[in-house]
């Protein structure tokens, strides 16, 4: 917070200094109450804002439109200061200021951040404001304040050695990360949200049961609750986290009914034997990260129902292993920078060999932004000997080239849109903004076969399948 406060207080300098230097020992000064100011917002709107942290920085701009000079004779907050907003106003913080003058033409800024008192909610509680500005004449005008306040639980260097089961009350705020260690479970019960700092991550050698639902799923994403731009909030973007890390020694990973997004990474599964899965993932997201979006290191993973999508890697990278895919939409829009396929599958990284003993993918829609988002790599057999190569996809529609004598591919569907993009509802670069529900036109729409009705009757969010016009993916439309 100091560190903010010395912008701010460097800003406000710069801002002082103009204004100072606009004015002269000529300036005229009106007083008549036709000649108000004018504000650049009538309400500053803060998102979330989380106690006892503090808000990012709000900025207003105030500006006199007159052909003379006005004098303030007092900027204060209406509350007194008791709300928890605090501003930077000439140079100098506080929640009260008298002698302002604003040249004729001219303007100043004013910064303003919110810092909350633990309200003992388990929901969000509304903080208002106002800023008033009381001309020389008496006459007054006002900016309003908004932010809410949410008391969190924060955890710091917090290792679980023991099972352990987050109750559902007030978000979770993970500085430094998470561990779960060996022979323990994390369990994260139904509409548990865990806020990462930077570079933060859930890390397991034991074992997580995320166990969200429907109606109240798990959420893991970036405590950033402010905005990079007014149109961009900081949870649209990559990066802003860790990830989840299911280390060597972690086997029976169950993941229900949970979105993971904005991370490093998604889910990073190391190496383990096939005595158990390593990850058993259903009806669950993982989405923006500015790496693999699910990453499997010889392992045996099973996926359902469930969408991974815009990864700057690849969405799904198979190395060696055992992975089993159904009902899937594997989308790879990832929108800042040149990125790889959807879904890579090899046995052979930097001269380590892994078998792969299959690669799945049933009633699956795997797409992107280029014709071809499939890549498999096969070692070269005759230097390395028998190395398994298995791979297999069955009723899906995808985006890539197959050969005509390729029997891996069984009853699979080219995506043949010019633009892949027009399958979804919206696919939004510029806002960052995706939907990944099958819009009207879709190819994937009754491409599926009914083989997995009875496991999965409904999509990712509750839709209805019907036998005879199930839809690739895990969206079914509507």
């Amino acid at each position: 917070m100091k560190h903010r406060h010395s912008i701010l207080y460097i800003l406000s300098i710069v801002v002082s200094t103009i204004m100072l230097m606009a004015c002269s020992d000529e300036e005229k000064f009106t007083s008549s109450p036709s000649h108000p100011l004018t504000f650049s917002e009538d309400t500053l709107k803060f998102d979330t804002v989380f106690t006892t942290i503090g808000s990012s920085t709000q900025w207003l701009k105030v500006f006199n439109p007159n052909s003379d000079g006005v004098r303030l004779s007092n900027i204060s907050l209406a509350s007194g200061g008791k709300s928890g907003f605090y501003m930077n106003v000439d140079g100098q913080s506080g929640t009260n200021f008298s002698n302002v003058e604003i040249a004729h033409k001219d303007s100043i800024f004013i910064f303003v951040e919110v810092n909350v008192d633990p309200t003992d909610e388990d929901s969000p509680v509304l903080i208002e404001d106002s800023i008033l500005f009381v001309h020389e004449n008496g006459m007054k005008q006002y900016v309003n304040l908004i932010a809410y306040g949410q008391d969190v639980i924060i955890m710091d260097h917090v290792c679980f050695e023991t099972d352990t089961t987050l109750a559902v009350s007030r978000p979770y705020l993970v500085y430094d990360s998470l561990v779960v260690a060996p022979g323990h479970t994390l369990t994260l019960s139904e509409g548990t949200s865990l806020y990462f700092h930077s570079r933060a991550s859930l890390i397991v050698h034991g074992t997580l049961i995320s166990n969200g639902s429907l109606e109240r799923p798990v959420m893991m994403r970036g405590d950033r609750l402010d905005r990079m731009f007014e149109y961009l909030p900081y949870d649209r973007l990559d990066a802003q986290w860790g990830g989840v890390w299911l280390t060597k020694e972690s086997t029976g990973n169950v993941i229900n009914y949970t979105d993971i997004h904005s991370g490093s990474y998604g889910i990073r599964c190391e190496e383990s034997g096939f005595d158990d899965y390593k990850l058993f993932m259903t009806n669950s997201t993982i989405h923006n990260v500015a790496g693999p979006g699910l990453c499997l290191n010889y392992c045996s993973t099973y996926v359902a129902n469930s969408q991974i999508s815009n990864a700057n890697t690849y969405c799904v990278d198979i190395f060696g292993g055992y992975a089993r895919f159904e009902q899937c939409t594997i989308a790879q829009f990832y929108p800042w920078k040149e990125h790889d396929g959807a879904v890579r599958f090899y046995n052979m990284r930097n001269d380590t060999i892994a078998d792969l003993h299959q690669a799945a993918f049933y009633n699956c829609y795997v797409t992107g932004s280029h014709e071809d988002e499939i890549f498999g790599e096969n070692v070269n057999s005759s230097n390395y000997g028998e190395v398994l190569f298995n791979y297999h996809f069955e009723n899906s529609v995808l985006a890539t080239v197959i050969a005509e004598d390729d029997t891996n591919f069984v009853s699979c569907t080219i995506d043949t849109l010019e633009h892949h993009a027009d399958n979804f509802r919206t696919i939004d670069t510029d806002n960052y903004i995706y939907d990944f529900r099958l819009d009207t036109l879709s190819v994937a729409r009754g491409k599926a076969s009914d083989k997995f009705l009875t496991d999965y009757p409904t999509d990712r969010l509750g839709i209805q399948r019907q036998a005879g016009s199930v839809d690739a993916g895990c969206y079914q439309f509507q």
